[in-house]
């Protein structure tokens, strides 16, 4: 599986849980690419390795994710120090560490990041109107754990005269998000749109005398998502969301972008609304915004909200 110490990282995930182990394994996999480059293993790179590598490597595009796979190295490190292999004897990850904001790779950064033009751009690349959706509830604030917001989303959610939509768990839990005129009619499109544009509407191989081919979208009770073909009548699933997810990525030419960054993308634009109003940004401004975005309570997580803003803000 590795090209470098394959014993030694093997060992290393044996002694992880399954879950930490997945995680793991895809920030080993990254530095053992770059241990095989410079022929070096990450336990006795310089200090100047393991910078270029964090920077280069791993395309980090938010703090969080730098310090994740700085305590992944780390740990590592400690258990390679524990087998008496680190020639210097030191973990240089712990001093590494104290600049992870310098890690950033502004390419990925860029591109994680979708403004509010950029949204409108990406949406008018995309020819069904389910699609223009898909993208952009998270983008207003709907998501929930699994994008279950979105999945559960139905007609009878949809308060048209007040702007709001209900949004439900599969827990059943509910709130309530107050939306704009556009996305209301942009639901009410998408409930009533009868066919899908496969290919995103332009002509496929195999479609005879190069037209289009649609799918026809059936009801399904009063579900707005509803996965498109002939015989279909189911809610739109989770699965779905992602397998459209990487034809949004090819067709807008960005690999960056996920379900994530465009939710994160929309707390960071809350906030930058919020600045060209007031000419600042409150505590109790973030803490708005992770209530809009069911982000989280408590400061853990508009401290996280104001990272985000203040490192795409510059």
């Amino acid at each position: 599986m590795f090209l470098v110490d394959d014993n030694i990282k093997q060992e290393y995930l044996s002694t992880k849980i399954t879950t930490t182990a997945g995680t793991d394994i895809s920030v080993l996999k990254a530095a053992d690419e770059y241990e095989s480059q410079i022929g070096k293993p990450v336990y006795n790179m310089t200090y100047g390795e393991l910078r270029e590598m964090l920077t280069m490597q791993y395309k980090n595009s938010t703090v969080g994710v730098i310090r994740k796979n700085i305590s992944v190295l780390k740990s590592y490190v400690d258990f390679c120090l524990e087998k008496n292999i680190v020639l210097h004897g030191e973990n240089r990850l712990i001093s590494v560490a104290n600049d992870a904001e310098t890690f950033i790779n502004q390419h990925a950064r860029k591109n994680r990041f979708v403004d509010r033009e950029k949204m409108r751009e990406y949406q008018n690349i995309l020819a069904n109107d389910q699609d223009k959706l898909i993208l952009y509830l998270p983008y207003i604030g709907v998501g929930g754990k699994g994008l279950e917001e979105m999945l559960n989303l139905r007609l009878r959610n949809i308060d048209r005269a007040n702007k709001m939509l209900t949004l439900t768990t599969n827990e059943g839990r509910h709130r309530r998000l107050e939306v704009d005129t556009f996305t209301i009619e942009l639901i009410m499109t998408v409930y009533h749109q009868e066919a899908y544009l496969e290919n995103n509407g332009e002509p496929t191989a195999d479609t005879r005398l190069s037209k289009m081919k649609e799918s026809k979208i059936n009801f399904v009770e009063d579900y707005v998502l509803r996965i498109p073909g002939q015989k279909r009548y189911d809610q739109f699933t989770y699965a779905l969301l992602n397998s459209r997810m990487y034809r949004y990525q090819k067709w807008f030419g960005n690999r960056y972008i996920n379900y994530k960054a465009i939710r994160n993308s929309g707390m960071i634009q809350m906030a930058m609304d919020i600045v060209e109003k007031k000419g600042e940004i409150t505590k109790e401004d973030y803490i708005d915004i992770c209530d809009r975005f069911n982000f989280g309570v408590g400061d853990k997580y508009w401290r996280d909200v104001r990272s985000m803003f203040e490192q795409y803000r510059g």
